[in-house]
């Protein structure tokens, strides 16, 4: 059964957070997501020592929003039905929190393209489809929303702005170089 993204997204717009949860809560909801489908979930040192390896200063917010995505969609009901024994949770959530950095949970609340990104990346991390696409359009998709690609092409645009109008200005202080010496020898 495929997830559909517009759906939890209704879903998500009618249920907003209004505070983050706390992380022990957070932990416990997705914990309790794990047990459902009949999966140890991770261990206290185990979510400690996975906190440590994903090595990202926003961990504890992006577990309380996905907590919540979980809690307040049907998104929880889906993974459940998606999650399979040939991957333990902590791999799972290891790749879905290192490929979520940077999101915070203010971008994730207040940005349909970083919501969406955020629900993909979990979907696509529980190993489940997306409705209505194919897996390439699905990786497509999650190509054009992600927001660490597009902070980078971000970059990339300023640096080449700043080299061009480093060069206009080269370009400027040698014609007015040039514009001085000529007056020199008019004169």
């Amino acid at each position: 059964m495929a997830v559909s993204i517009p759906h939890l997204r209704e879903q998500l717009a009618a249920m907003p957070i209004l505070s983050p949860y706390p992380h022990d809560l957070a932990v416990a909801i997705v914990c309790d997501t794990f047990r459902m489908a009949s999966q140890r979930p991770p261990s206290q040192p185990e979510w400690a020592k996975l906190e440590q390896r994903v090595k990202n200063p926003l961990f504890r917010e992006q577990v309380s929003m996905l907590a919540h995505v979980l809690l307040v969609s049907d998104l929880r009901k889906k993974t459940v039905l998606h999650l399979t024994p040939d991957r333990t949770p902590q791999a799972r959530l290891q790749q879905f929190f290192e490929e979520v950095h940077p999101l915070t949970a203010e971008m994730i609340r207040s940005n349909v393209f970083r919501q969406e990104e955020f629900l993909r990346k979990w979907v696509a991390a529980m190993g489940a489809d997306i409705e209505g696409e194919t897996e390439a359009e699905s990786k497509q998709r999650l190509k054009e929303l992600d927001y660490r690609q597009a902070v980078t092409d971000l970059r990339k645009v300023e640096n080449a702005r700043k080299k061009e109008a480093d060069r206009r200005k080269e370009l400027l202080q040698e014609a007015a170089r040039k514009e001085a010496e000529a007056r020199g020898w008019r004169e």
